[in-house]
């Protein structure tokens, strides 16, 4: 006795059924791939635009004095908090006096998408700093210009704020 069992095995079926959830599902990784290149070409374009209008190279100078955290939190006793205080990126910069404008510039290797803040001060007297890598304290002083860079996480500055020069504070 010859008999044929289907056990749901079925051939599949033929046309244009079968194809368009595979290609609906294919359109839509499509279109967050080119999403997704098209925000980073475009945060390419930002940072580069930022980094030339910054010109980090030409922001030269001495390096400003720093504190340790026993000598900042001893001028804070004596002059009171920083009354001026902001986060740009992710960083939060203090300071006692003065005006700030910060921008961004290209981190050096890498892809080439990576950045770090750069903050000018008019005359910020004492900063304070915080990266995610930790605290810093600089006395650029009253009158000084400073300008504040965080590659790596790690700030620096130097006693120099070239786009700051036609501001008082």
């Amino acid at each position: 006795m010859n008999s044929t069992a289907d056990f749901g095995s079925r051939s599949p079926p033929k046309g244009t059924s079968s194809i368009l959830p595979r290609l609906a599902w294919g359109g839509v990784a499509a279109m967050f791939v080119v999403t997704g290149f098209w925000d980073l070409a475009n945060q390419h374009r930002v940072v580069a635009q930022s980094t030339a209008d910054t010109n980090v190279a030409a922001i030269v100078g001495p390096p400003c004095p720093t504190l340790s955290r026993a000598d900042f939190d001893s001028r804070l006793k004596l002059q009171g908090k920083l009354p001026w205080v902001f986060e740009f990126n992710g960083d939060t910069y203090g300071r006692y006096f003065g005006y700030a404008d910060c921008s961004v510039s290209e981190s050096q290797g890498g892809l080439g998408v990576g950045s770090y803040n750069v903050c000018q001060f008019t005359s910020p007297a004492t900063l304070d700093v915080k990266t995610a890598r930790g605290e810093f304290y600089f006395m650029p002083g009253v009158g000084h210009k400073a300008t504040v860079m965080t590659e790596g996480g790690v700030a620096k500055c130097v006693m120099a704020a070239p786009a700051e020069a036609n501001l008082t504070g």
